[in-house]
């Protein structure tokens, strides 16, 4: 069909554009896209406008697709004029995604009989090396490794303490060929790693040897210099691909091969990136960008690329790379890529984006930047950091550190809120969730930080105290938990250097592990030269050193800071080489742990409202789903804020667990399923929620006597499995919610008039789940009487009293029963 022409008239200018590459709005310059051609096209009729003197603030809407570029989309204040805004033609629950992406989706796929899946590699997959990591059905996968999951430990360091190391005997394949495929090794010192490839392995000394030297060039970076043993894996090599899902590029076919799963029919989708970045912005020092808005955008797909020699990696994601040879080929260290960089900029936005899937550094605001903010962002599955702002000190104005030369040059007034930051650090473990290193005026809050390889915030990047223009930073009202899960010597708060007048309040940090390197890990670390800082009104759990430690810091001030403390000898405060004198203590207190619940189970555990628990309460619900599936397929619970159960259960140790068995399971397949949990977690008390029958089947399911066949919400059935647990795990606790049984006491008052509800239905809003009102009252302190907590009435204010009298004596009178069988 032939194009159609539109006419677009913007501030008196006429253009005259193919329908296919853009259309004009009613008013003002709104140019419509809905390829990467036509968004191209809509960039350079901006760019154009721009040269004829008109500036005036444009947009660039984009229609839900992927656009899959091919280079990088550059902009500057050629383009940006006066300001410019991207966002999606249509925005709101039930709007597309719109997706920029620097992937080249695998489509030529094979497979023959139970072999694996082979993909062939488009035309210069091999053009910046093979690749080292994938994304695998919108996951940020890394290649095969060994060992499958975990890490190893050295036997000795090599004397030279750079070129290789011994390995522990039968800890690697005695058969394994580095020469056969990619084979990199990957070495976690304290604070950082080094993934370089193998040179030799000789199975018969035990000796590894990579392409140039182990660690950064600093002397403190040798193999054993923190531990004589580090931990270490290995990745990439075709023998190490022996589970469904796991991948590896045979470089002479051209293809990437990954394991199938058992009787699979479909091929998982896998996208290969292709570019580094996929957004680059830059002004100049005359002429900054201003006014630029990136809005509900999702970036994904950018590439990890790995220099020939490998890389030697220090903080947050800087680096020293290596040629072929292992020479490092920088004076400087570098940091990863960024899927979207801006710098020299002002008053630029960065509004309810996403950022996920990604082999560098999701987005970096970057040098000579103010009042510029990052708000509501989701950045999930980084190879490295969140979010970067601000620059470090390589650069240099007249020969000089920038910051001393030219101070004016700092970061000032930008803000990073409201942000969702998880699993950076996939490639890089030395990566962070935000890292600001020179700034000042910058504010970090409300920002949620979890499951990051090492430190949350990182604040400052001057290893003494000498004068800066850094200062008046705020961090504050964050939740950061869950971070230092892999490498030592950092927390949830990380700051560096003089920062006068700089403030770290309201932050809840939680669950930080005991470090498995050499330096301890903590709620906050105070660094070299930390100084000018008030830390107040904080709350630090479940960390299992210090809450805080200072290292050679100067002048600051804490109070009025909650802490829980892992032991009673354990010090709320490290100093190291502080004085003590340094550090003014003021009205902070501890306080008692909190109880550490996790439930499992679907909407009837929904119904239980587990966010008004009290304590620290964590859950896994799955709407309609029985245990056996949730078992079975984890990935993708209806619940969006669900805590994965085989990560959670791994790594936190639970006062309480809650599992809801449902309809289309039978005792045995319960009992298997749940005996997994609870040896999973060992101190644990478990709690069975009983659920309830959908009200047309109550009364069916209450008179059910026989616990054989699928599951029903009887007694006979829950004391069943009850009594198989029990007897299976005789030293163990098990409870029951009861939740039926308030149903069956319920129906049979309503029967006899004693209750305020015509008909059991009153408590329903539908077939089966409890109404929000005198429903999940009902059920929420079910759930909490049987994990041992007090009623509470708590966001359940328009129950009608009359409703809660009566749903209170119900209680009351299950609680009795209760405590007469346990008599």
């Amino acid at each position: 069909m032939r194009a159609i022409a539109a006419v677009v008239v913007c501030a008196g200018l006429s253009l005259l554009l193919p329908r296919n590459v853009c259309a004009q709005e009613s008013q003002g310059k709104t140019l419509r896209c809905s390829d990467v051609a036509s968004l191209q096209k809509a960039v350079e009729q901006i760019r154009q406008l721009r040269e004829r003197g008109d500036t005036a603030p444009a947009t660039i809407e984009l229609d839900a697709t992927i656009y899959r570029l091919s280079e990088p989309l550059v902009l500057g204040p050629e383009v940006i004029g006066d300001g410019l805004t991207l966002q999606p033609t249509e925005r709101g629950r039930d709007a597309g995604e719109v997706i920029l992406s620097g992937g080249r989706y695998l489509d030529e796929v094979h497979r023959h009989d139970d072999a694996p899946w082979r993909y062939r590699l488009p035309e210069g997959w091999d053009v910046h090396g093979t690749p080292r990591a994938v994304v695998i059905d919108g996951e940020l996968r890394t290649a095969a490794r060994w060992p499958g999951k975990g890490d190893l430990r050295i036997e000795e360091s090599l004397p030279d303490r750079r070129s290789g190391f011994i390995v522990r005997p039968d800890d690697l394949p005695a058969d394994l060929d580095v020469a056969a495929g990619v084979c990199d090794l990957v070495l976690l010192h304290d604070w950082s790693s080094s993934r370089l490839p193998v040179a030799s392995f000789d199975p018969a000394t035990r000796v590894l040897k990579t392409v140039g030297p182990i660690g950064c060039s600093a002397e403190h970076y040798a193999i054993d210099h923190f531990e004589k043993q580090p931990r270490y894996w290995l990745e990439g090599h075709p023998a190490f691909a022996d589970e469904p899902g796991e991948w590896y590029i045979d470089e002479e076919a051209g293809e990437l091969v990954l394991v199938a799963e058992p009787d699979s029919k479909t091929p998982p989708a896998v996208v290969l990136p292709m570019l580094d970045q996929l957004l680059v912005v830059s002004g100049t020092d005359e002429a900054p960008v201003r006014g630029l808005r990136l809005i509900g955008l999702t970036f994904r797909s950018a590439r990890f690329r790995m220099p020939p020699g490998g890389l030697a990696g220090a903080q947050a994601t800087m680096h020293e790379p290596r040629d072929a040879s292992g020479e490092r080929t920088t004076k400087h260290r570098p940091m990863l890529d960024a899927a979207v960089f801006i710098e020299r900029a002002e008053q630029c936005a960065v509004l309810g984006c996403r950022f996920e899937a990604l082999g560098g550094t999701g987005l970096w605001v970057a040098g000579r930047t103010a009042r510029c903010r990052v708000e509501r962002c989701r950045f999930e599955d980084l190879g490295g950091n969140g979010v970067n702002l601000g620059e470090d000190g390589s650069r240099r104005v007249d020969g000089k550190v920038w910051y001393q030369a030219a101070p004016e040059q700092v970061p000032t007034g930008n803000r990073i809120a409201d942000c969702h930051v998880t699993r950076c650090g996939r490639i890089l473990p030395g990566a962070v969730a935000i890292w600001a290193p020179v700034v000042k005026g910058l504010e970090i809050s409300g920002n949620h930080i979890l499951d990051c390889p090492y430190t949350g915030i990182s604040l400052g990047w001057i290893w003494c105290d000498r004068e800066s223009p850094a200062g008046e930073n705020h961090i504050h009202h964050n939740r950061i938990e869950y971070v230092m899960q892999v490498l030592s010597d950092g927390g949830g708060i990380y700051t560096l250097g003089r920062q006068p007048g700089s403030i770290i309040e309201e932050n809840v940090i939680s669950d930080i592990p005991l470090n498995a390197g050499r330096a301890e890990s903590n709620g906050m670390f105070f660094d070299q030269g930390t100084t000018g800082f008030e830390i107040r009104r904080n709350t630090i759990r479940r960390i299992d050193r210090s809450p805080l430690r200072f290292h050679q810091a100067g002048k600051n001030v804490v109070r009025e800071n909650r802490w829980e403390l892992a032991t009673p000898d354990t010090p709320p405060v490290r100093y190291n080489r502080t004085p003590k004198e340094n550090i003014t203590l003021i009205d902070n207190v501890v306080i008692e742990p909190e109880q550490q619940v996790y439930l499992i189970g679907n909407s009837l555990t929904w119904d239980t409202v587990p966010s008004r628990l009290d304590g620290n309460v964590h859950w896994h619900v799955d709407c309609g789903k029985s245990l056996k599936y949730i078992y079975e397929h984890p990935e993708d619970p209806c619940v969006a804020t669900s805590r994965l159960w085989p990560d959670s259960l791994v790594r936190t140790e639970y006062d309480v667990v809650c599992v809801q068995p449902h309809y289309g399971t039978t005792l045995e397949e319960d009992v298997a399923v749940i005996s997994k949990w609870v040896e999973m977690q060992p101190k644990a008390t478990f709690v069975i929620h009983t659920g309830w029958a959908r009200h047309a089947a109550l009364a069916e399911e209450r008179a059910d006597a026989d616990p054989a066949g699928s599951l029903t919400h009887s007694a006979t059935y829950i004391d069943a499995l009850l009594k198989e647990l029990r007897q299976q795990y005789p030293e163990r606790e098990f409870r029951r919610t009861r939740a039926m049984d308030l149903l069956f006491l319920a129906a049979d008052d309503i029967e006899a008039g004693g209750a305020p509800f015509s008909d059991i239905t009153d408590l329903y809003r539908d077939a089966i789940h409890m109404t929000t009102t005198g429903g999940r009252y009902l059920m929420h302190n079910a759930m909490r009487a049987a994990i041992g907590q007090p009623r509470s009435s708590a966001g359940f204010e328009k129950v009608p009293e009359d409703q809660v009298d009566y749903l209170d004596s119900l209680l009351d009178r299950v609680e009795r029963t209760t405590q007469a069988v346990r008599q």
